[in-house]
């Protein structure tokens, strides 16, 4: 076995090495994963809250007579909302 590896001549330390690498990759694709996550807006949680608040202002938009009933019905068409 120990022939085919390519790193049989440094002894035990080559794979020190490789396992050090490993884990500095991980440890920097965890960091970025987490910046990404929180920094990026891709999350489908927050187009829906974003949604649902848009939805809220149109409700209190019909609500207050700021809107009449064909432009409530057309907005709420355009959002999407329920």
């Amino acid at each position: 076995m120990f022939f085919f590896w390519p790193f049989w001549w440094y002894g035990g330390y080559a794979i020190w090495s490789i396992l050090w690498d490993l884990a500095g990759i991980i440890i920097f694709l965890a960091l970025l994963y987490a910046f990404f996550h929180r920094n990026v807006r891709w999350s489908p949680h927050h187009r829906t809250s974003e949604e649902s608040e848009a939805c809220e202002i149109l409700k209190r938009r019909y609500a207050a007579g700021e809107i009449n009933k064909e432009e409530y019905e057309e907005i709420k068409r355009d959002l999407g909302c329920k």
